[in-house]
């Protein structure tokens, strides 16, 4: 499995979960290879999402994707990418 985690920064921390809720979490459902997703509020003004998939090719496609959606649906003004971490998982519990 692979993982895709993105740190955020946003000042309308609540408008943002509530994107990724109702708009962002339909569209990467969808995509082959999905696993699992999750946002995590960390602060005032951090977000952290955290993807899952089957295979490398998979997670790279979904940040492609991803970034397609928030060019798409003019959102970078809503939130600004910080960090971005993607890799395979070597140890599940």
């Amino acid at each position: 499995m692979y993982i895709v985690i993105k740190k955020f920064r946003s000042d309308a921390v609540e408008k943002t979960i509530e994107n990724a809720r109702t708009a962002f979490l339909p569209v990467v459902s969808k995509l082959p290879g999905f696993v699992d997703y999750h946002v995590i509020k960390s602060g005032d003004d951090i977000i952290v999402s955290v993807l899952l998939f089957n295979s490398k090719e998979e997670a790279d496609a979904s940040i492609a994707v991803s970034s397609q959606f928030v060019k798409d649906n003019d959102l970078g003004s809503l939130y600004q990418l910080q960090e971005l971490i993607a890799g395979e998982v070597v140890v599940k519990g």
